[in-house]
């Protein structure tokens, strides 16, 4: 168990680390197109190097898991595309902290697209999460609209690609094992590599903004590793929050960002400010667990 709590903060640690490596591009290079299409051609080779280690015998002989695979990579896409552009609005340790936000999100796409009912202690868990993502937003400067937009369509980006990446594990194996979810992943970023292979040739191509986009890749892809290993020793739920807990995380990155002199990636805040993110956060969290816990009983 300790191995698997231990997996669960490398996980939310290295996503926060990840958050940060793309802000600092996004701010650096203007472009996101250009992150996405530099990061996803080197996780692309990660994949394609991990692939042949976690598949399972016979894996391409079969062709079911093919729909749901694709799925949760365009979702995956679309995601990303909408935190990177989230990220030229807002700071790095709110935008990470306001992804919690995709808890409301995913509560309404299983409710209104999937007929999945929500019970009474879900719902106070969503009206908990969006409490703290308005205090998230009154925590350093309002929101503008652009920005909320931006943060919605990441949320359901992540929410369909979470939705269809866990039917592509159930596809490759039947359940949700270390092997079968780690295949279901390499599947998805060698298919994005491939994609975004050609997109090379349509952008101007610089030496800085690929390896800017390098340490985002590495601690992106490193993320979802050891997130899975997670998975596999406790579980989703538990799994789930403890990864919650990047958002604690990329307050804290932020506040020694902005303390080291790196005031185009973190702005200074004060302690009142710091504060509100700090109790927004943890309000996050405490909704995501109790989400998460009520979908056990």
């Amino acid at each position: 168990m300790i191995t698997g709590i231990l997996y669960g903060l490398a996980a939310a640690f290295l996503q926060s680390c990840s958050y940060v490596f793309s802000r600092n591009f996004v701010v650096k290079h203007a472009n996101p197109i250009h992150l996405i299409i530099y990061s996803q051609i080197i996780m692309g080779f990660f994949a394609a190097a991990l692939l042949p280690f976690v598949a399972p015998p016979g894996l391409f002989s079969r062709h079911e898991y093919v729909t749901p695979v694709i799925l949760c990579a365009v979702f995956y896409v679309v995601g990303q595309a909408g935190f990177f552009m989230t990220l030229r609005e807002l700071e790095a340790s709110r935008a990470s902290s306001l992804l919690g936000v995709k808890l409301v999100v995913l509560a309404l796409i299983n409710l209104l697209v999937f007929g999945v009912a929500i019970s009474a202690i879900q719902w106070s868990a969503v009206i908990l999460c969006m409490v703290a993502a308005v205090m998230m937003n009154f925590s350093g400067g309002k929101m503008s609209w652009k920005g909320v937009l931006w943060l919605l369509l990441t949320c359901i980006g992540y929410s369909f690609s979470d939705i269809y990446g866990k039917q592509a594990v159930f596809c490759i194996a039947g359940d949700a094992s270390l092997a079968s979810a780690m295949t279901s992943t390499a599947l998805s970023y060698l298919l994005l590599g491939a994609a975004a292979l050609p997109g090379i040739f349509f952008i101007r191509k610089s030496y800085p903004a690929l390896l800017a986009a390098l340490p985002f890749a590495v601690c992106w892809f490193g993320a979802m590793l050891v997130l899975f290993g997670s998975f596999a020793i406790l579980g989703v739920v538990f799994g789930n929050i403890i990864q919650s807990l990047r958002g604690l995380m990329s307050i804290g990155l932020g506040v020694l960002l902005a303390h080291s002199g790196f005031s185009h990636i973190e702005a200074k805040t004060g302690p009142a400010v710091f504060r509100r993110r700090l109790v927004a956060a943890i309000l996050m969290i405490a909704a995501i667990a109790i989400y998460s816990f009520s979908k056990l009983r």
